[in-house]
């Protein structure tokens, strides 16, 4: 019969084979339905457009999906994740702008937890150190119960973003704050206005995020808080006394 004529290799080859796509069939399976949409077949690639350059790259032109008509855009899309329309969660480049500035809003708070306790903290006591400037290590002296918290709190504001912005209709970064919603400082702006505001808050939400890895990096290697780390950076080094020392000893 034709199975007999099989030979060994061959059947650990087809072995081999179907473990590979058995497991390439679980990865698969293993995505959240709710941040992925139902797709049927893959529709093709949107068409370049020639000519338009990118204004964040100009020796490279800007993918047709950043037409630049988000506040914002300057056609930076390396990678091109704003093309692959057929794996974008929600099938909405809305997905990677609220993604955008959620990170951003973070990493601007985060920036001033790394800085001001160097500026002023709390006193200390016999249950609670508030002595600890490296943002990093801090976290280790936090109570457990501290962190509960936290993480409740996050938590309920995280689900109602999610109800708002993601699965609601609000647009990216809507959550109900300021103007049209809770606005307790009584902004009113015009379009105008309110589109330089939002242009203002997404600069400085990548410059925040970039800022963030840096006093992260450096809480790392140096193990200080961030003034700790300025004020040592204007401090002459031990060798600097020694005539003809312009290295330190052993390089």
């Amino acid at each position: 019969s034709c199975a007999s004529t099989i030979s060994r290799p061959s059947i650990s080859t087809m072995k081999s084979i179907a473990c590979v796509l058995a497991l390439v069939a679980s990865a698969s399976a293993y995505q959240a339905p709710t941040m992925m949409a139902k797709r049927g077949k893959a529709s093709p690639a949107p068409a370049p457009v020639e000519g338009v350059r990118s204004a964040a790259l100009p020796f490279t032109t800007a993918p047709p999906s950043l037409d630049g008509s988000m506040i914002g855009d300057v056609g930076f899309d390396p990678l091109g994740l704003s093309m692959n329309t057929d794996y974008m969660p929600f099938e909405s480049i809305k997905w990677y702008r609220e993604a955008e500035l959620q990170h951003g809003r973070v990493a601007q708070l985060a920036w001033l937890g790394f800085v001001f306790p160097n500026i002023y903290h709390f006193p200390s006591d016999a249950t609670h150190n508030f002595g600890e400037l490296n943002a990093l290590a801090a976290v280790r002296a936090v109570p457990q119960w501290g962190l509960v918290q936290l993480a409740v709190f996050v938590g309920a504001l995280e689900a109602q973003r999610y109800a708002k912005c993601i699965k609601g209709d609000n647009a990216a970064g809507d959550v109900g704050l300021g103007q049209g919603g809770f606005n307790p400082f009584g902004f009113e702006y015009t379009q105008e206005e309110y589109e330089e505001k939002q242009l203002q808050e997404i600069k400085h939400c990548r410059l925040a995020m970039l800022g963030v890895l840096g006093v992260w990096w450096q809480g790392i290697l140096s193990g200080q808080g961030v003034i700790q780390q300025i004020g040592g950076a204007f401090d002459a080094p031990d060798y600097y006394g020694k005539a003809g020392y312009y290295f330190p000893d052993g390089i």
